[in-house]
Formats: structure tokens, C-alpha cells, sequence
């Protein structure tokens, strides 16, 4: 009976370590987005042609800064401040941009930024869990685009971002759970 008992337990506790990996946390953030992936928003904003792409057109296409949000309202001065630089002539400027300081108060802008991240703890379960060493996978995407307008018409277009986001963090310790004991006393005595 006692050897029975004995082989459950070593069974039970191989079983309950080799499982430890999957007892790291993990942590996924997204910001909303009408978009499934980096393809997919930037595929709708080429759709989107400086000129002839209306406002209500563009908010169909999912950039619409009142009903998807993570959007930022931009100003006549802050368009100004986006792309106006002290180094760079006012002439270099694309004639979209330049039509819309000429235009001041008529001139608006959206800016937007869509993510998605996917954040996973790996390696050792132990070594994470008395703070010797931290591993975490980070994968996802992002895509920020700005849309300048003079009243209800796209007069230029940019965007910036990153289509497959594959980043590696490690973090080691090498005295563990007494790393940061040091500060957490010296906080305790201010």
C-alpha cells in the first residue's frame, strides 16, 4: 500500500513540474482597432487617395476618430508642429500639407494608433518565480496613420509602424529574491 501511495505522489509532483512552464503568466494587449491585422490596415489606408477621399469615406474605410477612438484631433498649429520642422524649407513640404497651412482654420488632422501585442513568460518556472531570471517572448503588430484635411476633403496621408514586432527581453538576477532588497529597505527608511 505504502509503495502505491509513494508512486501516486512521485507521479502527482513529476506530473505538477513538468506543468510549471505553463504556470507563467502571460499578458495580451490590444488596442482597439477595426483591423485583424498590419495587412489589413494597411490595405485600407492605401484605399484612401489624397484629393478625392472624402471625410465620410474615410471614416467607412475604420478611421473614424468618434466611433473606433485611440485617435488624437489635430488642429491647424498641431498639424503645423507634426510636420513643420526649423531645418526642413516650407517648399519641401508635399503640396497637400502646404495647401493646408495656407488654409489655417480649415485645415484639421486625425492621427491614429492601432496595436496589437501578445506577451508570453517562458523558461524557467523556478528561476522566474524567486526573481533569478525573467524571460518573455513579445510578438504582434502596429500601425500609426495621420490623415490631414481641408474641410471635408484628404489632402495627404502618412503612416508609420511596425508589421511584425518579434522582441526578446531577458532579465537576470543574479541574487534573486534579495535583488531590490536594498532599495525596497532604503525606500522603507525615507
Amino acid at each position: 500500500m505504502r509503495a502505491v501511495v509513494r508512486s501516486t505522489m512521485l507521479l502527482g509532483a513529476c506530473l505538477m513540474l513538468s506543468a510549471c512552464g505553463s504556470l507563467l503568466p502571460s499578458e495580451r494587449a490590444e488596442v482597439q482597432s477595426p483591423f485583424l491585422d498590419y495587412q489589413d490596415a494597411q490595405s485600407r489606408f492605401n484605399q484612401v487617395d489624397p484629393g478625392k477621399t472624402t471625410r465620410s469615406q474615410l471614416y467607412a474605410l475604420g478611421f473614424d476618430p468618434l466611433s473606433q477612438g485611440n485617435a488624437k484631433m489635430l488642429s491647424f498649429i498641431d498639424v503645423r508642429l507634426m510636420f513643420v520642422q526649423p531645418n526642413i524649407p516650407i517648399d519641401y513640404l508635399p503640396d497637400g500639407l502646404i495647401t493646408c497651412l495656407q488654409a489655417k482654420d480649415r485645415c484639421v488632422g486625425y492621427s491614429f494608433d492601432f496595436s496589437k501585442t501578445d506577451s508570453q513568460r517562458v523558461g524557467s518556472f523556478w528561476a522566474d518565480i524567486f526573481n533569478f531570471r525573467k524571460r518573455r517572448e513579445v510578438q504582434g503588430w502596429s500601425f500609426r496613420p495621420v490623415f490631414v484635411l481641408i474641410d471635408d476633403v484628404v489632402v495627404h496621408k502618412t503612416s508609420n509602424g511596425e508589421p511584425n514586432i518579434r522582441r526578446r527581453e531577458d532579465k537576470k538576477n543574479p541574487l534573486g529574491p534579495l535583488q531590490g532588497a536594498g532599495e525596497y529597505f532604503s525606500d522603507q527608511l525615507k
